[in-house]
């Protein structure tokens, strides 16, 4: 069984692709798996970081413009043929489109190959991507309820997440991993793999409020590269025990040691922090297409496992506020960490594997359970 994964350009589409790709190399091999990526530096980094092959092709996204839209029409039509090479190659059983535009060249090179083409969509609105792939493809595997029809048979099973989330270390021994005390409360501060400066610029102005807790909490913030050195200067002055960096491989420790995460609503990292059972306060981003980050931050928000919070309401004291609520009182905690523990689908890659196998009549090769396995992947 081979299998050729397409699509990136964010972390969020990455890290479940690889997720997935760990539980095709635990059945079938390292070699058994491939992937079409636009080649971006966040993907090169976490597809080498995780030991994957990839082939770039060069796909130019578009930015509104009419000469933009019209540069993509042609980047992606020039895209095919190399993708259309590397899936004969390569001698791909499977096609699996993640979201992001280098999904595009690889799913119309399948179909003129006549490859099985399937999808997964990990925000509650489907992208325009796979819309558009929809039409020829045999299914697509859905995070969260869709609030868009689509061409093609839709399951909800959840997001697939990487081994290191389904067989977390103790969280105090994450803690004492980050160098920090391994018992008290933790807020994770984060916008994704590359920072948001709203979610940061409030964490610096309530720092000095936080500073009053420094007995009762402590902050961890993934910044972005801009605003590493702003971080550790705000939270050393605040006087609350911290850990700040721009980004890290290790996020399963990161977030394991949290307890509440001030977040965009991405949906990886919705998924990622649902597996650990992490609450969530969820600050949608603005400009996201279709406001697909707003939606997901209500599904969650929905279940009890989180708070959505608009941006333009991120003020000191609301980061205040959550501080006092959600992470130091332990009924509100357990209350949304059970939630969370409910909304996760820890078994999302073994079951799209499961039934992508079953769809195009091929045997299953024996379901693993044990994620350490997949981990080690």
């Amino acid at each position: 069984m081979k299998v050729v994964i397409a699509g990136g350009g964010t972390g969020g589409h990455i890290a479940p692709a690889i997720a997935m790709a760990e539980e095709i190399t635990v059945r079938y091999g390292r070699d058994s798996v491939h992937f079409l990526c636009g080649g971006n530096e966040l993907e090169r980094n976490m597809l080498g970081h995780a030991g994957y092959e990839f082939t770039a092709l060069q796909v130019s996204r578009p930015r509104g413009t009419l000469r933009s839209k019209a540069t993509t029409v042609i980047s992606t039509a020039l895209a095919v043929p190399a993708a259309r090479r590397k899936l004969k190659e390569f001698q791909a059983d499977v096609l699996l489109c993640v979201g992001g535009y280098a999904s595009l060249p690889g799913a119309m090179a399948a179909s003129l190959m006549r490859l099985p083409v399937f999808l997964m969509e990990s925000n509650a609105v489907p992208g325009k991507v796979t819309r558009t792939i929809a039409r020829f493809a045999r299914a697509c595997y859905a995070h969260m309820p869709l609030t868009r029809p689509l061409d093609c048979a839709v399951e909800v099973v959840g997001n697939p997440v990487r081994g290191a989330f389904l067989a977390p270390i103790p969280k105090q021994d994450a803690r004492r991993a980050l160098g920090l005390d391994p018992h008290l409360p933790t807020l994770l501060v984060m916008g994704g793999s590359q920072g948001a400066q709203a979610i940061n610029d409030a964490a610096f102005a309530a720092a000095m409020q936080l500073g009053a807790l420094r007995e009762h909490m402590q902050v961890l913030h993934l910044t972005g590269q801009a605003d590493l050195d702003k971080a550790r200067s705000a939270w050393r002055a605040s006087g609350l025990r911290h850990r700040a960096s721009a980004f890290t491989h290790n996020t399963a420790t990161w977030f394991s040691a949290a307890d509440l995460a001030l977040t965009r609503s991405g949906a990886g990292t919705i998924s990622e922090l649902l597996a650990l059972a992490v609450p969530m306060a969820l600050v949608p981003y603005p400009a996201a297409a279709d406001d697909h980050q707003r939606a997901n931050a209500l599904w969650v928000a929905a279940a009890g496992a989180g708070v959505l919070i608009q941006q333009d309401a991120l003020s000191p004291d609301r980061v205040l506020e959550l501080a006092r609520g959600l992470l130091l009182s332990q009924d509100a905690q357990s209350a949304a960490s059970a939630a969370a523990a409910q909304l996760a689908q820890p078994e999302a890659a073994a079951t799209i594997l499961d039934s992508i196998l079953a769809r195009i009549g091929a045997s299953a090769s024996p379901r693993i359970d044990d994620s350490r396995k997949r981990a080690a992947a």
